[in-house]
């Protein structure tokens, strides 16, 4: 059965089976809040860099940019 064809369904529905219905969405809606919640989100790229003690030393450094892959830990 297609969307369409539920949604046409509906009103044609009893209140109680309508009740049914509504609550067995809320029951999805908050299964899948709650499956998602639990997906581990990726953490922001993060730019560590050398603390100078003095500014003069920065002409010693060399700038050097290095992209690791999406599953190495840090």
């Amino acid at each position: 059965m297609s969307t369409a064809e539920i949604i046409a369904e509906l009103p044609r529905l009893s209140a109680a089976e309508l009740a049914q219905i509504e609550a067995k969405l809320r029951e999805l809606a908050s299964s899948r809040a709650a499956a998602q919640s639990r997906t581990p989100v990726a953490n922001p790229p993060r730019i560590h860099s050398p603390r100078l003690a003095s500014p003069e030393q920065s002409k010693d450094f060399i700038k050097q940019v290095v992209e690791l892959a999406p599953d190495a830990k840090i």
